[in-house]
């Protein structure tokens, strides 16, 4: 369930950067990759490259630039906006480890 909810989560993170030159200039042509782990379930990757976010892959990778730590509830409210992000950072819901600027450029994705 996860997954798909990621899966949908980049889908609209892309069309939102490919009709959007603004958030496209910000996202610019980084390359980061981001490890989510799931207490309760499955590990998902994806990697953000030039502007766009790939599909979710599950298992994990090598030296993640950006790691998301959370239960799979508290990921499912996350990605469909039940729970808003920097809530769930001050309530230690979610966990990130990331350097401050790619934390900025991460919240454009939920």
């Amino acid at each position: 369930m996860v997954g798909q909810i990621l899966k949908e989560t980049i889908d609209k993170f892309n069309k939102r950067v490919s009709e959007d030159p603004k958030l496209a200039a910000e996202m610019g042509t980084m390359t980061r990759k981001v490890q989510v782990q799931v207490e309760d379930g499955d590990w998902y990757y994806f990697v953000l490259s030039n502007g766009r976010a790939s599909d979710p892959v599950k298992g994990s990778i090598e030296n993640p630039d950006i790691r998301v730590t959370a239960t799979s509830d508290t990921l499912k409210r996350l990605f469909t906006g039940e729970l808003r992000a920097m809530k769930a950072l001050a309530t230690k819901k979610v966990r990130v480890q990331a350097s401050l600027e790619d934390m900025l450029r991460l919240r454009k994705l939920f």
